[in-house]
C-alpha cells in the first residue's frame, strides 16, 4: 500500500468508454475510471499533455455533471436512512479533496480500507450522515499525513521541529530550525512524557512538546529573578501600549514593587506555576495602571468618565465626557453599591458603573413607556431591514399593538427586565413579519420551499432568480415528514419546525 502523501508514478490511462463496443461490454462512464483510478496522479515530470492530467480535468468535468445531475434528482426523507455503499465512496473521494486538495487520491487498496471503515461507522450508526462519514474519513486522514496517528521517532522528531520553528517565529521574531542539543533535550522529554502517560496519543504529545518549547522560550517554565523581570517587563510594555498609548520600559522603582510583589505572591501560594505568576503580575500592573487596584473617589471618576465616554461613542455616535450632574449621580450610585456590597472589587464596581450607565443611555433601565416605544422602533427597524430589504419606522397602528403586547407582558411577569421585554417585543414583531408566529402546521408548504430554494442555491449553485422548486413527490413526502415529527413533539414551535427541516433537506441532499 502507499503510503499517505505518497505520489505515484504516471502511468498511461485506458480511454474511458461511453458507449459499448460489442455484445456483452458495458460503458464505463467518466466518474467510474476516478473511482477506479483515483490514486493515478502525474509525477512532477509529466507535462500538461499527459494522459494523467487529461484524466483529471475529465475528472473535474464529472464532478460538475454529477452536481447538475443531482439537482435534477429527487430529494426525499428516505435519503436521511442507511446510507449506500456508493454514497459512502463518494465520502472516500471527498475526503481525499478535503485534505489532499487534488494532489492525492485514494490508491485500490487503500480505497478497500476506507470502504470498510465507513461500513463500520454505518453499523454502529444507522442514521450517521455522509457529512459525519466524510468528517471521520478526513480527521483519520489528516492525522496520518501530519504523522499524528501513531508514535514513532520520525513523527517526535518532525513535533520538535515544527514546535521550535513556530515558537521562534512568535517570539523570536525569524523562524528557525532545533540545534543538535535541541533536539536530544526535547526528545528526553517526550520520552519522559510517554513513560508517565503511557496512553499518551500522538497528538497529545505534539501539544505538550509544544507547550514546553513556549514555556521555555517565554520564561514560563521556571520562576527564576530572570523570569520574574522578564515577566514585568513584558507587563509593563503591554499594559502601557493598551493604557497609555505607547509602550515603554519599567522604572526601577517598578522593578524593586514588582519584584516583592512577585515574592509576596509566591509566599503566599507555594504551588504557584511560573506561568500563574505572570499572569498575576500582568493583572495587577493592569489594576494599577487602569485604577481598579483601589475605589478611590479619584478611580471611581475615571471609571465613570471612562463609561461615559465608551457608551456614547457607541450608542450616541460621538465620545463625550459626562456632565457635572452624571457625576454627581455615578458617584452615588458608587457609593450605594459599596454601602451594599462591602467585598466589591474596583474591578467589579468598575463594571458595574459601566452597565449601569449603558441601561441608562440605551433605556434598560426601566419599562416605562418612552422605553417601550423606544423598544418597539428599534425593532420594527431591525426586522424590517432584516426581512424587507429596507429600515422603516412603526406605523401607529403597529405602535399601539405592540405597547399591548409589551402591558401583557408586564403583566403576566411584574419583574420582567427591560433587556427581556426588549426581546419579546423584537421576536413578536420578528415572528410577524417571518410567519414564524402562526401555527406550525399553517408554514409547512412554505418551510419546504424555502428550504430547497436556500439548499439548492448554497449547495448546488442553483441561480437565485431560478429557484429549486419542490416537486409534488417532494412537496407531499416532507409534508407527510413534518407532520410525523409534529406529532412526536406536539410542543415543538413554527420556528423549531422550520429549521428541522432545512436540515433535514441538507442532510438527505448531502445523502445522496
Amino acid at each position: 500500500m502507499s503510503k499517505i502523501g505518497e505520489r505515484l508514478p504516471s502511468i498511461a490511462t485506458p480511454k474511458a468508454r461511453t458507449e459499448a463496443e460489442g455484445p456483452g461490454t458495458k460503458a464505463v462512464s467518466t466518474q467510474q475510471w476516478v473511482d477506479l483510478l483515483g490514486a493515478l496522479i502525474p509525477s512532477p515530470g509529466v507535462t500538461k499533455a499527459s494522459a494523467a492530467s487529461t484524466f483529471a480535468t475529465r475528472a473535474t468535468a464529472a464532478v460538475g455533471d454529477a452536481q447538475r445531475a443531482a439537482s435534477a434528482q429527487e430529494v426525499l426523507p428516505s435519503s436521511l436512512g442507511l446510507l449506500r455503499d456508493e454514497r459512502l465512496a463518494r465520502c472516500i473521494d471527498e475526503a481525499f479533496r478535503d485534505i489532499f486538495e487534488g494532489e492525492r487520491w485514494p490508491s485500490g487498496p487503500e480505497r478497500s480500507k476506507w470502504l470498510g471503515f465507513a461500513k463500520e461507522l454505518r453499523a454502529k450508526d444507522p442514521k450517521v450522515t455522509a457529512e459525519q462519514v466524510r468528517s471521520a474519513i478526513a480527521n483519520e486522514l489528516r492525522l496520518q499525513r501530519d504523522g499524528l496517528d501513531s508514535h514513532s521517532a520520525a513523527n517526535t522528531d518532525r513535533f520538535i521541529q515544527d514546535a521550535v520553528k513556530w515558537v521562534s517565529l512568535c517570539y523570536e521574531g525569524r523562524e528557525r530550525d532545533a540545534t543538535p542539543a535541541e533536539m536530544n533535550h526535547w526528545r528526553d522529554v517526550a520520552a519522559r512524557l510517554r513513560r508517565e502517560k503511557p496512553d499518551l496519543t500522538p497528538e497529545q504529545l505534539k501539544y505538550a512538546i509544544t507547550d514546553a518549547v513556549r514555556a521555555q522560550m517565554t520564561g514560563t517554565d521556571k520562576a527564576t529573578p530572570e523570569n520574574i523581570d522578564k515577566f514585568i517587563e513584558d507587563a509593563v510594555k503591554w499594559v502601557s501600549l493598551c493604557y497609555e498609548g505607547q509602550e515603554r520600559a519599567p522604572t526601577a522603582s517598578e522593578l524593586q514593587h514588582w519584584r516583592d510583589f512577585a515574592k509576596k505572591h509566591q509566599k503566599e501560594n507555594p504551588d504557584l506555576t511560573p506561568e500563574q505568576l505572570k499572569s498575576a503580575i500582568t493583572d495587577a500592573i493592569r489594576a494599577k495602571m487602569t485604577g481598579t487596584d483601589k475605589a478611590t473617589p479619584e478611580n471611581i471618576d475615571k471609571f465613570i468618565e471612562d463609561a461615559v465616554k465608551w457608551v456614547s461613542l457607541c450608542y450616541e455616535g460621538q465620545e463625550r465626557t459626562p456632565t457635572a450632574s452624571e457625576l454627581r449621580h455615578w458617584r452615588d450610585f458608587a457609593k450605594k453599591q459599596l454601602a451594599e456590597k462591602p467585598d466589591m472589587t474596583p474591578e467589579q464596581l468598575k463594571s458595574a458603573i459601566g452597565d449601569a450607565v449603558r441601561a441608562q443611555l440605551t433605556g434598560m433601565d426601566n419599562t416605562g413607556g418612552a422605553n417601550i416605544d423606544r423598544f418597539i422602533q428599534e425593532a420594527v427597524q431591525w426586522v424590517s431591514l432584516c426581512y424587507e430589504g429596507q429600515e422603516r419606522d412603526a406605523t401607529p397602528a403597529e405602535l399601539r399593538r405592540w405597547r399591548e403586547l409589551a402591558a401583557k407582558k408586564k403583566a403576566e411577569k411584574p419583574d420582567i427586565t427591560p433587556e427581556e421585554l426588549k426581546y419579546a417585543i423584537t421576536d413578536a414583531i420578528r415572528g410577524e413579519v417571518t410567519g414564524t408566529s402562526a401555527p406550525a402546521e399553517q408554514n409547512i408548504d412554505r418551510y419546504i420551499k424555502e428550504a430547497f430554494d436556500w439548499v439548492f442555491q448554497v449547495y448546488r449553485g442553483v441561480p437565485e432568480d431560478t429557484p429549486r422548486e419542490p416537486t409534488p413527490r417532494e412537496l407531499h413526502e416532507w409534508r407527510q415528514f413534518a407532520r410525523a415529527k409534529l406529532n412526536e413533539k406536539p410542543e415543538m414551535t413554527s420556528e423549531d419546525l422550520k429549521y428541522l427541516l432545512l436540515e433535514s433537506i441538507r442532510t438527505a441532499l448531502a445523502n445522496q
